[in-house]
């Protein structure tokens, strides 16, 4: 499984990549998007979280999860995880599995919703680190007064900030996938602790990648808004940073004063 796993996350880098460089260079109409979801399906990704009974890939939570990342790191015009979702949701029910791309997951219930906001923050821990990636890229690329303005320190400083949001909050995601791997009714304080934590990461990452960019960071042609704006948006979905950050106050003190710091320990 191991050597299938790797194989699927090495091509499935590659499908997105193609994907995403493709839809950079063109406006994708009707056709160009049916023809890229053809692709998508191809490789089954849609079937991410469905077990192989029911048809699907039979993969574990990691292998499923990096998937999920991977799809952050490209951000497209596709629901692929609301696709992987919305099948999963359908075969645990006893339905069949979806026909083609759906864009809404509509009323979930609560342990739905807790799988759909970690999968968000697996996603937005893969776009985060790919606005990294375009930053460093961009401040080593760009020169004033001579030489490139990767080597000012306060561009050093902002880039220490920025990176080490993006390690937080990676972490945080990486470690709500544990949990929920190890079971998932007891993943609920992890999972509102990665989405408190990538919610706030996702407005610091912003503000210092558009910062470093500089005006170019907003124009039509450059990738970085198109994450940044993808990232605003997840947040707010399947439960606002707010309302998260609400839930894990609840959940932290609902023990009493007494428990808190045994739990802050043992976490």
């Amino acid at each position: 499984m191991q050597d299938v796993s790797t194989l699927l996350l090495d091509s499935t880098q590659r499908l997105l990549s193609d994907l995403s460089e493709r839809n950079a260079s063109r406006t994708a109409d009707a056709a160009d998007l049916s023809a890229d979801w053809h692709q998508i399906e191809e490789m089954g990704l849609p079937l991410a979280f469905v077990d192989e009974a029911h048809g699907g890939l039979g993969l574990d939570q990691k292998t499923a999860f990096e998937l999920v990342r991977m799809c952050g790191r490209h951000v497209l015009a596709h629901p692929i995880v609301e696709t992987m979702l919305a099948n999963h949701f359908s075969v645990t029910a006893g339905g069949a599995l979806c026909d083609g791309p759906v864009h809404s997951l509509g009323k979930l219930t609560r342990m739905q919703q807790e799988l759909a906001a970690l999968a968000r923050a697996m996603q937005m821990a893969g776009a985060l680190e790919t606005i990294l990636a375009m930053t460093i890229s961009h401040v080593e690329e760009r020169s004033q007064f001579g030489r490139p303005i990767a080597k000012f320190q306060a561009v050093q400083h902002s880039l220490a900030l920025l990176a080490s949001e993006v390690a937080a909050a990676t972490a945080a995601a990486d470690h709500a996938v544990g949990r929920f791997e190890e079971d998932a009714d007891t993943a609920t304080l992890a999972i509102g602790i990665a989405r408190a934590r990538i919610g706030e990461a996702c407005s610091k990452v912003s503000a210092l990648a558009h910062q470093l960019h500089g005006a170019i960071g907003y124009t039509r042609e450059h990738r970085l808004h198109h994450f940044t704006t993808a990232v605003w948006k997840w947040r707010d979905e399947f439960g606002t940073q707010s309302w998260w950050t609400r839930r894990v106050g609840q959940m932290v003190l609902a023990n009493g004063r007494g428990e808190f710091w045994p739990m802050v320990t043992s976490a």
